[in-house]
């Protein structure tokens, strides 16, 4: 079974434990961490690690210095780690690129069509109906990263990094429904990476 690391950015475990229990549903052995129990190296443990949304602000200074250790995690990373909302945003800041507040909070499924093939997006349509849950997103792709989506709301609703495993999802997959179950594939997508 492939192990992966969730870590939980939010301030309680229950908006955590839908993306968990996702994870766990597509076949892996999931060992959750909150974000401030992270130890150098931690990841490499792991055949992957998923990083959640929060609601904190990638904007605010305050929030990189929270999280300082977090973002280190991720540029030194030798597994696959998928980002996920605010996790996206920590790796796009990571590598340089800027996140800023958006005007206007999103809570919607959006369409989402994917711009590149690559398997993350395995065996689902060009274009998905995908949960986000916002207020800010990334100004610009970060260097060293390619575009694989974009949605009716977000300019960059996924990136992966041209030489690395590292993938981030502006969009919460763990928030999938009956309706639009996509969301729950791609989980299952970025599990099958790991094997």
């Amino acid at each position: 079974m492939v192990r992966v690391l969730a870590v939980n950015n939010y301030s309680s475990l229950e908006r955590f434990e839908r993306l968990r229990q996702c994870i766990e549903a597509n076949s892996a052995v999931v060992t959750p961490v909150d974000w401030d129990g992270l130890s150098r190296g931690m990841f490499e443990s792991f055949d992957g690690v998923v990083l959640s949304g929060s609601p904190d602000m990638m904007s605010e200074e305050k929030t990189r210095v929270k999280f300082k250790r977090e973002s280190e995690a991720i540029l030194e990373s030798k597994v696959p780690v998928l980002g996920v909302c605010f996790g996206h945003q920590m790796m796009a800041r990571a590598f340089g690129a800027e996140v800023v507040k958006d005007g206007k909070h999103v809570l919607e499924m959006v369409e989402t069509k994917v711009l590149e093939e690559d398997p993350i997006f395995k065996g689902l349509p060009k274009s998905m109906m995908l949960l986000e849950s916002r207020h800010e997103v990334v100004r610009s792709l970060p260097e060293g990263f390619r575009l694989l989506a974009r949605s009716a709301t977000s300019e960059i609703a996924s990136m992966k990094h041209e030489n690395r495993p590292l993938y981030g999802v502006q969009f919460h997959p763990e928030r999938y429904t009956r309706e639009n179950p996509d969301g729950n594939r791609v989980i299952g997508n970025f599990v099958r990476i790991l094997k």
